[in-house]
């Protein structure tokens, strides 16, 4: 399975609606205010529209983790639940965003637990591809002829 923006994802990390509306079950309301408890077409937003918020907040959560084809299996539901969760916080922040602005909903409080959430999955992800070494890898500029700014360089004339 690919996301919009190409990038190839395992399987079981994209999550479902219905793990969306575990986050926003307020929001899952038709048009008689009835709670249905997932997204659908007489929702606001519609599953469809949840779909395409899915696709992003994926791109969004494994451009910070390793290469995907390195993922051990079990950051999955991990995974998947920061995804879920950064989407809630895209529909939240776009479908309600006078609700966020006067804190009547709990916008801040998503945006704390998928932070923290995000922060840990990366820290571990990385400690189980390099195998539990903390990998430090860093540039150190080294100067030569080639990299001296050629008005630097002192020529001798007659």
């Amino acid at each position: 399975m690919s996301t919009p923006d190409g990038i190839k994802a395992p399987a079981g990390v994209r999550p479902s609606v219905d793990d969306i509306a575990v986050w926003l079950r307020a929001r899952t309301k038709d048009s008689f205010g009835n709670e249905v408890g997932t997204f659908d077409s007489e929702t606001r937003p519609t599953d469809v529209q949840v779909e395409a918020e899915i696709d992003k907040a994926l791109a969004q959560v494994l451009m910070r983790l390793p290469p995907v084809e390195h993922l051990p299996p079990e950051l999955v539901p991990a995974i998947c639940d920061c995804v879920a969760c950064r989407t809630a916080i895209r529909i939240e922040r776009s479908y309600y965003p006078e609700q966020v602005r006067t804190d009547r909903s709990a916008y801040a409080e998503m945006i704390a637990e998928c932070t923290s959430d995000l922060d840990v999955l990366v820290a571990r992800s990385k400690e189980l591809v390099t195998g539990g070494s903390a990998q430090n890898i860093g540039m150190i500029p080294v100067r030569s002829w080639t990299s001296i700014p050629v008005d630097e360089i002192p020529f001798s004339r007659p």
